[in-house]
């Protein structure tokens, strides 16, 4: 683990200087950037910079341009670069420079002037996560399990990616998603991924599967630098022959370690292989949230109709318009809904600012017994009215018709009517 700093004064560089020795953290470079040159300058001796280094970098404000312009340096030099931890220093701290920050893979804007002690904090942070991610996984284990997988054939096209996003915890979103994507390729016949990035509190490997599978997310993104279709297969967990599984990461400590740009590459792998990606993803918005509702086609809000569900989403509907997120995108999911709840649709859609597109009515007699075992809703009961309405918006997303209902003989052997 290294640290670099790139600075554009003296007396700054200087301190920075000083709080590392204090720290004891290693300070491998330190560098004043001039005033007339471009930050790509100061950052080309660190193009070959291994895994997890920290890169300090200051944007000053001389002219109104000037963080900006840095940005798109940095936007085009970590897309190559994504295994490398970049934090800004910026008297800026408006809403329009963290948002451009994120989307170009800034891990963190720290304020100036910064508090000592704060910084200090965060540098040990950023060092024990640059630890766990240069951690590379067994290479003897994944050589093993990549021999087991046949490698997948690439489509001539990008599969198209759908997000689900919950308003709020407990809104079930990693169900309705788990189950969409089960449907897509079970009974849709489609070629289908699921990807679970809700990094903390990943539910979607025990949904399809009881949390079955050997790998995840984790062990792709620690060697991302040799990422290719044969070590993306031996991470995947088949769970139908066409539904495959992504799983979140198995501990905090290597989730925290994964950034956007990971995610890009990745997900754009992912793609070239499937019909369809069906991504889970945790409900903050950051800057890896940021990158995947980018690349998507799609964007469900699952939300049910609560008062405090309402609230939220109403918070993250107006968050997403103003980070630029088209609306169009966007997808209203009403789940568990209570046909005499506290809050109508209609009051839903007024509150919101989004028509109500789909609404998966509440029976936790069917429901339960799914989650219970880990196992999908159709596996379990193919006849009640959840499924129903979760066939009839994933025809929609599909355009197509929801299939013919299957006896249990066609269930069993896995053909459609």
């Amino acid at each position: 683990m290294s640290i670099h700093v790139i600075a554009s004064n003296e007396t700054l560089l200087a301190s920075l200087r000083s709080i590392q020795q204090q720290n004891a953290l290693p300070l491998d470079s330190g560098r004043l950037r001039t005033p007339d040159s471009s930050l790509l300058e100061s950052l080309k001796p660190l193009d070959d910079a291994p895994a997890g280094t920290i890169i300090l970098l200051d944007s000053p404000i001389r002219l109104a341009s000037t963080a900006h312009d840095d940005l798109a340096v940095l936007d085009d030099w970590l897309r190559t670069r994504p295994q490398l931890n970049v934090l800004l220093l910026s008297e800026d701290s408006s809403k329009a420079l963290l948002t451009r920050a994120m989307q170009a893979g800034v891990r963190e804007v720290i304020p100036l002037p910064f508090n000592p002690a704060e910084l200090a904090k965060t540098l040990q942070r950023w060092s024990d996560r640059a630890r766990a991610q240069a951690e590379p996984i067994h290479a003897a284990d994944a050589g093993n399990t990549a021999a087991s997988h046949s490698t997948p054939t690439a489509f001539d096209s990008p599969g198209r990616l759908v997000a689900f996003m919950g308003c709020k915890g407990g809104s079930g979103t990693s169900f309705v998603a788990a189950n969409m994507a089960h449907i897509m390729a079970d009974e849709f016949g489609k070629n289908c991924a699921f990807v679970d990035l809700d990094l903390q509190c990943g539910d979607a490997s025990f949904y399809l599967g009881s949390g079955a599978n050997k790998h995840s997310l984790s062990d792709l993104t620690r060697q991302i630098d040799r990422l290719d279709m044969q070590l993306l297969a031996s991470c995947l967990h088949a769970v139908t022959p066409r539904l495959k599984l992504l799983a979140a990461p198995h501990s905090l400590e290597t989730a925290i370690a994964i950034s956007p740009q990971d995610i890009e590459k990745v997900l754009s792998l992912v793609r070239s292989l499937h019909e369809l990606v069906v991504v889970d993803l945790q409900r903050n918005l950051n800057a890896l949230t940021l990158k995947v509702l980018d690349m998507a086609g799609v964007v469900y809000i699952v939300m049910q109709s609560q008062t405090p569900d309402v609230r939220d989403a109403q918070r993250l509907v107006n968050m997403m318009r103003d980070l630029g997120l088209h609306e169009t995108k966007l997808r209203l999911l009403v789940n568990r809904y209570k046909s005499k709840g506290w809050v109508s649709l209609s009051e839903v859609e007024k509150a919101v600012g989004l028509k109500v597109q789909h609404v998966i009515p509440n029976a936790p007699d069917w429901v339960d017994e799914s989650l219970h075992i880990g196992r999908p809703l159709s596996a379990v009961n193919d006849h009640n009215a959840v499924i129903d309405a979760l066939r009839e918006a994933t025809g929609s997303l599909l355009k197509s018709n929801p299939p013919k209902h299957r006896n249990w003989i066609q269930r069993w052997i896995g053909q459609p009517a």
